[in-house]
């Protein structure tokens, strides 16, 4: 009886067919295992080779900001995330909301803000016009009139900052030939297990990628969590305009602008998004809209990825087949992913107790499981749900709104050219 690859698969008198799916199958987890472990051995090193920016105090006059938030509902953490961005420590700032609606809940927090702030220069925007798919960009742009400044910083609602967000990330923008920056970010739990398990995907799984990925390929996009444009270099790609039928808008926006002869950068330092899904059915939706987003605007990542959650199908077949070698290897993945939860826990925590730390890293085995069969999911259409509307995504990465009767579009506004400080 002859022995085949590291999942101990055998033949004793298998027909040639079954030999060669069995040498197939043996060969190409072999191959997957070790892609796996190669990729955590990158991921670990670039993480612990990151280091956080130190913002710079040496008193070069810093440009003038406006920081452009688009709301829509009272979601968990609002009042929190919107705050940090009332404390910067930054000498002058703009803060813009945009909402579709007067009664919209996000109103309110706003309004206790400007209370407890009122020294703050603050606009609130409310426009119902629709531009495209992405109600998120038709915001943006019915926001754009009211910003008066040629540094625009873009934030989610659901992001928080430190004090020195504005000093750190301006700092980079200012440097001569770039024209847009953006964030890495980390989830902060806020509902229990499932949000301590979305936030564990966001720090586990997407934050080391991004490290390893932008180690290999360069920066060739950007992330919304906050990002940073130039006026100019953001009305030579048609302003938000462009992006606004596309899900991935963050991304395409900093490719856009790459075209166009400006640098793209990543910054080094880090905000904190909101992890707010309390119920599994709801962090799954999150998630396969994110995958699919991906599948449509990178496919090439998302075939990849699949080399970053192994785990459950080597597990399957260790079940099924066992074999010393296959323990090992399944042994050695789930030691690095381990050890890559605390690096990731060390270079880019904010206190966290060590308790905390132990708990989650429970919880990366489950996480390994849900990564793959939210990826499987993410092929089984291409239809989303987001904000409580359906949509489906194009092969190109349009977004498509269903029942988009519903909300006609306007005429698009004429793009916002630079202006003076």
């Amino acid at each position: 009886m002859e022995n085949l690859g590291f999942v101990g698969l055998s033949y004793p008198d298998s027909p040639i067919m079954d030999w060669i799916v069995i040498s197939v199958v043996s060969i190409g987890l072999y191959g997957l295992a070790l892609a796996g472990l190669a990729y955590l051995l990158l991921a670990l090193k670039h993480v612990l080779c990151f280091h956080k920016e130190t913002p710079r105090h040496d008193g070069v006059i810093s440009p003038a900001v406006t920081v452009m938030k688009p709301l829509c509902g009272d979601e968990p953490g609002l009042y929190d995330c919107l705050r940090s961005f009332f404390l910067q420590d930054y000498p002058a700032y703009q803060l813009v909301f945009g909402v579709r609606d007067a009664g919209d809940a996000a109103v309110a927090v706003v309004n206790r803000l400007r209370a407890e702030f009122p020294d703050q220069d603050v606009a609130v925007v409310i426009d119902a016009r629709i531009y495209g798919a992405n109600l998120k960009v038709s915001n943006l742009i019915n926001m754009m009139p009211s910003c008066r400044h040629d540094m625009l910083v873009v934030a989610d609602s659901d992001v928080a900052v430190g004090s020195d967000a504005l000093t750190s990330v301006v700092a980079q923008i200012s440097s001569e030939g770039v024209g847009a920056v953006s964030c890495l970010y980390q989830g902060r739990p806020l509902a229990g297990p499932v949000s301590r398990l979305g936030a564990l995907y966001i720090n586990d799984w997407f934050l080391p990628s991004v490290l390893v990925d932008v180690s290999l390929s360069g920066v060739d996009g950007c992330f919304g969590a906050l990002m940073a444009f130039r006026r100019e270099a953001l009305a030579s790609v048609g302003g938000f305009h462009a992006v606004a039928d596309h899900l991935a808008e963050d991304n395409l926006l900093g490719r856009l602008i790459r075209l166009r002869g400006w640098q793209v950068r990543i910054s080094s330092y880090t905000v904190d998004t909101m992890v707010s899904e309390n119920r599994l059915s709801s962090l799954v939706d999150h998630e396969v809209r994110w995958s699919r987003t991906v599948r449509s605007c990178r496919p090439r990542d998302h075939i990849l990825s699949v080399t970053t959650f192994p785990l459950p199908l080597l597990l399957i077949f260790l079940a099924v087949e066992p074999s010393i070698l296959g323990c090992f290897l399944v042994a050695l993945h789930v030691g690095l992913r381990l050890a890559l939860h605390f690096a990731v826990r060390v270079r880019f925590s904010r206190g966290v107790a060590g308790r905390a730390w132990m708990a989650d890293a429970a919880l990366v085995p489950l996480r390994e499981v849900l990564c793959a069969m939210v990826w499987v999911m993410s092929l089984l259409g291409q239809n989303v749900r987001w904000r409580n509307r359906e949509y489906r995504i194009t092969r190109d990465g349009h977004l498509v709104m269903n029942n988009a009767r519903d909300l006609p579009l306007s005429s698009p506004p004429p793009v916002s050219a630079p202006v003076g400080e």
